[in-house]
């Protein structure tokens, strides 16, 4: 019955809409705006971020709360700066500052956050109720949510039955559900992953437990099954009779079905063990510090947000104003990585005013090599304008593109992936890394660069061998319930 459940819901999966914003989405919401020569300052606004941590609350899994850069944009009817922690490759949003009066804005109170929840839906829409969460509910789960709460649920009476989720700390609408959000997630994800949350409060404990024993007695049925399926084919070929299977109606079903999916099963159930050990191919804690070149040096800081905006037309014979303003640090000095409103991007030295666009070759080498040590022998650096077999996304995910690869001819053969602009490591891989992807996300989801991306090719080879796969599990459920039924 779990194999069928496992079957059924993938089935499902193969078109979960996952309710978290893309990269590209959440810089898609973001307006234009002129930054003012009147504004505090980055540096100003990591001081009163700093002095108020303390007071902030955090989700548990959150330790990263040192600033490392932080984001200028408009929010709402204001511009504000959002100032960033670091934390397993991931930014985590730590205070909100109000970038003309320097005022704390976090924790965002649910009105400011209705507001900007309202901005993701049509003007005029009800509203019906702002909860907020100290944790994920059904449709936010995912690890990969799990630095964004405590977060406001703002509910909508739309057709779709909109959900709009806003951080409490860094007042960003992450995410979003709708009804075809929970359908998928019910019939999908839950039985699937086993998302359960009186089950997922003990996420290391009786989760993970269950999450890795029910697959590996999924191996142990695959397993004998196979066996017995094929000791069982052409039984009386010796006497003549062609029949593949002595067995007949639902019993010859099962036979044949899990004679020709056992294998598909069996590799399914070991990856989806799999699925809760081993490494990624994210970027590594320390990797970004590294590049950096150690703590941010806000008090390094000489040319305003202001000046920053000044300085592009006169070195790229652009107008176009910015979405956002990220204040980062590469290799020892801070710097503003400028998103416009165009889709360009550009880094403005915080120091000197320098301008440029992309890091050179030269530059991403020589960051990769912080990363992995000076001694390491380079293999090559390339710019990637899509994935590659290591950096890669599945169905309705993003990472960041384009990106630098830079691969050394070390031992584990190291790959380092950099945002082309800014330099932070988006990605990393290694020996062990590379053998996790293929035995793991290769296996369990068909994620092969032929076939990912080619939809719907992907559907149409994956969807009959899910299918198929449930067809020998549900006819197995039915002998056994035909069975029980005649025992009593």
């Amino acid at each position: 019955m779990m194999v069928a459940v496992w079957f059924t819901s993938g089935i499902v999966m193969m078109y979960y809409q996952w309710p978290a914003y893309t990269e590209s989405e959440l810089l898609r919401q973001l307006r234009p705006f002129s930054p003012s020569s009147t504004l505090v300052g980055f540096a100003i606004a990591e001081r009163v971020a700093e002095g108020r941590l303390d007071r902030l609350t955090f989700a548990p899994t959150v330790t990263g709360k040192t600033p490392v850069g932080g984001r200028l944009m408009r929010w709402g009817d204001r511009l504000a700066y959002q100032i960033w922690g670091e934390q397993g490759g991931h930014w985590v949003e730590l205070a909100l500052i109000d970038a003309q009066s320097g005022a704390i804005l976090s924790p965002v109170s649910p009105s400011a956050a209705a507001v900007v929840a309202a901005e993701r839906v049509a003007p005029g829409t009800p509203l019906t109720s702002v909860e907020l969460l100290t944790r994920g509910d059904h449709y936010m789960e995912n690890r990969d949510y799990r630095h964004e709460f405590p977060a406001y649920r703002i509910r909508f009476a739309d057709a779709p039955n909109t959900a709009i989720y806003v951080e409490q700390r860094g007042g960003t609408a992450f995410g979003v559900a709708t009804r075809a959000t929970r359908l998928t997630t019910w019939l999908g994800t839950v039985p699937h992953w086993l998302y359960f949350q009186w089950l997922l409060q003990d996420r290391e404990g009786l989760w993970k437990v269950l999450s890795i024993a029910l697959p590996a007695v999924g191996i142990l049925l695959a397993l004998t099954g196979i066996t017995l399926g094929f000791w069982q084919l052409f039984p009386n070929r010796r006497r003549g009779r062609w029949r593949p299977t002595a067995y007949r109606g639902v019993s010859k079903w099962h036979h044949l079905a899990g004679v020709v999916f056992g294998l598909l099963v069996l590799t399914w159930t070991t990856s989806g063990v799999l699925e809760n050990l081993g490494t990624s191919t994210l970027a590594r804690d320390g990797q970004a510090s590294r590049v950096r070149g150690g703590p941010v040096r806000w008090d390094a800081i000489r040319v305003s947000e202001a000046e920053a905006i000044a300085r592009l037309p006169a070195a790229v014979a652009i107008a176009t104003r910015p979405i956002a303003m990220d204040l980062l640090q590469f290799s020892g000095t801070p710097g503003y990585d400028i998103h416009l409103a165009d889709g360009e991007e550009y880094w403005v030295d915080a120091v000197d005013g320098t301008v440029r666009g992309d890091m050179t070759a030269d530059q991403a080498l020589d960051a990769s090599r912080r990363v992995i040590g000076e001694s390491a022998p380079v293999e090559g650096v390339v710019r990637l304008t899509q994935y590659d077999s290591y950096y890669h996304a599945g169905h309705g995910r993003q990472r960041h593109l384009p990106v630098w690869r830079v691969l050394f001819a070390d031992a584990d053969r190291s790959a380092v992936y950099l945002d082309p602009v800014n330099g932070t490591p988006v990605g990393f891989a290694d020996r062990e890394a590379r053998a996790w992807r293929w035995a793991r996300d290769g296996l369990h989801g068909f994620d092969y660069p032929f076939l990912t991306y080619r939809r719907p090719l992907w559907d149409i080879i994956v969807l009959p061998l899910l299918l198929g796969g449930a067809a020998s599990a549900l006819t197995g459920a039915w002998l056994l319930v035909r069975r029980v039924r005649r025992i009593t």
